[in-house]
């Protein structure tokens, strides 16, 4: 293993330097969770709904105070888990991955899918759905938008303000765990 791991390292296909921008700074609302985290988390919920008995996770931050990657366990009052990890520190795969007694699924890019891949539990492709190729990966919104405008809705019901409230909720309180603080936070 460490001689592959060496060569994979060695190679030059990932870097281990990396830039902090924007992302990082309070200012502007920077950090992983809130630029990249919220996907992993609207993955859960889409799969598994809000009935969490318990929220474990762990960051960690920068100089600038920002979070730089986090770990995030829910684990829901039925006995499923969700384990979801955000970070702006290293390219990531996107997946999503949703695994049951009889096999899982794989969602490539958790944030804006563009393909489902169906495998058993004789770890066998047994389907695989593709998205209608998209431009941005915000057609949705658009779409959704347009829907609502057009049928004189003041929210779509595909993502209702009180969704969104409820996961800017969960957010704010991992940030105030992690001690992760914006300058007009008043905690």
């Amino acid at each position: 293993m460490s001689k592959l791991k060496l060569a994979i390292i060695g190679s030059g296909w990932i870097a281990e330097k990396m830039a902090i921008t924007i992302a990082g700074m309070p200012e502007l609302a920077g950090g992983a969770l809130l630029d990249l985290g919220v996907y992993p988390i609207n993955f859960a919920l889409m799969a598994f709904g809000t009935d969490i008995k318990e929220i474990v996770s762990s960051c960690v931050k920068i100089d600038t105070g920002m979070d730089a990657q986090e770990s995030i366990t829910l684990v829901y009052n039925d006995g499923r888990m969700a384990v979801l990890h955000s970070t702006m520190l290293a390219k990531t795969d996107r997946q999503g991955i949703i695994s049951g007694t009889k096999g899982h699924l794989i969602v490539e890019n958790c944030n804006n899918p563009q393909q489902i891949k169906v495998v058993d539990q004789d770890y066998q492709l047994i389907a695989q759905y593709d998205a209608p190729r998209q431009i941005t990966g915000y057609e949705y919104q658009v779409y959704a938008c347009i829907e609502a405008l057009n049928n004189g809705w003041i929210e779509s019901p595909y993502m209702p303000h009180a969704e969104t409230l409820w996961v800017m909720t969960l957010m704010d309180n991992l940030r105030k765990e992690w001690g992760v603080k914006y300058p007009w936070d008043k905690w």
